[in-house]
């Protein structure tokens, strides 16, 4: 055989066979053979007519395409490897000659990952302060809290609570709301029903009856409604006065177990600290993986994001299905979009995804990342124990062989998530020479990781996020923000 390569972009390979005369003769008497015996050729048994009679009633390029179709798998196989050629997935034929026999495939090649010098990156942590107006201000939130009503003879004012009688009518006269006893706050932010509704009756009191038009607003119920004028008539109860609690002790006792103020607001900043840090460890991880997958030089071939696109549409067919109760089909319909437009919105997602999957397995297999099957069972249970009387069936649904792999992936994910953290930090532990790795048993660990860069990358990323219910939980927020969006 005759073999060239061309390198092509997206990291695809041309590879052109040349299969010699010889061989090509072999498998055009094969090929006649097989003809003799689909056909009825006279005055022969089938099987048994002579090759060159097989030519001459067929034609030559007739056997030779025939020949080409016996020969194509075995050249294809023996060409990778002669040329030593790892392909990621089947190749395409993308052109043959039957004089010679020539084939011409585009081979896509295994995704290549090149991380660069990872464990020099460092980021200073962030240390999240809080400030004393945020303590104030959540103080203040427990004083509102427990405020007291208490009813005053005097005209409404903001922030009051009241009680009224309410209909309202569209500009064509039809009632669209009607309700008595209605309590409500006097907020100036609320646009319930309409902006502007609790500052249209702040002076009324008691007995008053009042009539005025608003505009509705933009994410009215109704959805036809929206936008319009309409006429509110308002009879107005009761007016209450929102009485808030002193900031003292006793607040603090009637609001949990404290003994004095000082304590409340000691526990007020604590919690505060812990979010407050909490978000900033979040950005900061974010930020080191971000760096990161930045500088990782990554090629892949087009089918592996056909793949990761699959997926996505996959999830997002799903999220569909839950939220709106409809089919892809016509929820798309409903958008006005095809498939195809759906395709094109994810692409930019998908292969951000599937980047960070593949930084995510070398990061594995560099760092000879396991995880051990009793932290898959221990997160099965926490996970499932969280779904109350569901818990025995989300535990079941985890426990598959498709649920189980999507755990350890999650588990393997976040392991080089807070590598990659601990690295950033300084604090990563030194890596072992792999001579010294693989004594120590840790080569079980590289050989997943090495996995990791193509197949098993792709899912610890997906399930980077997940939440508990098994295959079908990782996909549920990806898909369901799309949803929204869509």
């Amino acid at each position: 055989m005759e073999i060239t390569t061309e390198s092509l972009e997206n990291h695809q390979l041309r590879l052109t066979i040349g299969v010699d005369e010889e061989r090509t003769q072999q498998a055009m008497h094969q090929a006649a053979r097989q003809i003799t015996k689909q056909v009825n050729i006279p005055g022969f048994r089938k099987g048994k007519a002579p090759y060159e009679l097989v030519v001459q009633r067929f034609g030559e390029d007739t056997v030779r395409r025939e020949a080409a179709e016996i020969l194509v798998e075995a050249v294809y196989s023996e060409a990778l490897k002669q040329e030593g050629i790892e392909p990621y997935a089947p190749a395409a034929l993308d052109d043959i000659q039957l004089r010679p026999i020539t084939f011409q495939f585009v081979v896509p090649l295994r995704p290549t990952v090149e991380l660069g010098d990872y464990r020099a990156y460092r980021l200073d942590p962030p240390q999240a302060t809080v400030p004393d107006q945020d303590v104030e201000q959540a103080l203040e939130q427990i004083r509102e809290q427990h405020a007291m009503l208490e009813q005053v003879e005097r005209p409404a004012a903001l922030d009051d609570g009241a009680v009224i009688d309410l209909a309202a009518h569209t500009a064509q006269g039809e009632e669209f709301l009607k309700g008595e006893g209605l309590r409500l706050l006097l907020d100036a932010a609320s646009t319930d029903p309409a902006p502007g509704f609790a500052e249209a009756i702040v002076g009324m009191q008691a007995g008053d009856e009042r009539t005025f038009t608003l505009t509705l607003p933009a994410d009215f119920q109704r959805e036809e409604l929206r936008g319009q004028e309409a006429e509110f008539t308002v009879k107005m109860v009761e007016v209450y006065q929102n009485i808030l609690p002193a900031l003292d002790d006793d607040l603090a006792r009637t609001a949990g177990n404290f003994d004095s103020l000082n304590a409340l607001e000691a526990q007020v900043r604590q919690q505060l600290q812990q979010a407050v840090q909490g978000k900033a460890d979040e950005q900061y991880t974010t930020q080191v993986l971000g760096a990161i997958v930045e500088q990782a030089q990554v090629e892949y071939p087009p089918v592996m994001l056909a793949e990761e696109l699959d997926d996505m549409v996959k999830d997002y067919e799903q999220a569909v299905k839950r939220q709106a109760r409809l089919s892809l089909e016509d929820y798309l319909r409903l958008q006005q979009k095809t498939r195809d437009d759906l395709r094109a919105e994810l692409t930019p997602g998908a292969a951000a995804r599937l980047r960070r999957a593949l930084v995510l397995g070398e990061v594995i297999r560099l760092e000879r990342l396991a995880v051990e099957e009793d932290e898959v069972g221990a997160a099965i249970e926490e996970s499932s124990a969280t779904w109350g009387i569901r818990a025995d069936e989300v535990r079941a649904s985890l426990n598959s062989d498709a649920g189980r792999s999507a755990v350890h992936n999650r588990l393997l994910s976040n392991k080089a998530v807070q590598r990659l953290v601990a690295i950033a930090r300084g604090e990563a532990p030194e890596l072992a020479p792999v001579e010294e790795a693989e004594e120590q048993g840790s080569g079980a660990a590289g050989e997943q990781g090495s996995g990791g860069a193509g197949e098993q990358g792709s899912g610890a990323a997906e399930e980077q996020e997940t939440g508990s219910e098994g295959q079908e939980a990782g996909s549920e927020e990806a898909g369901s923000e799309q949803v929204e969006e869509g």
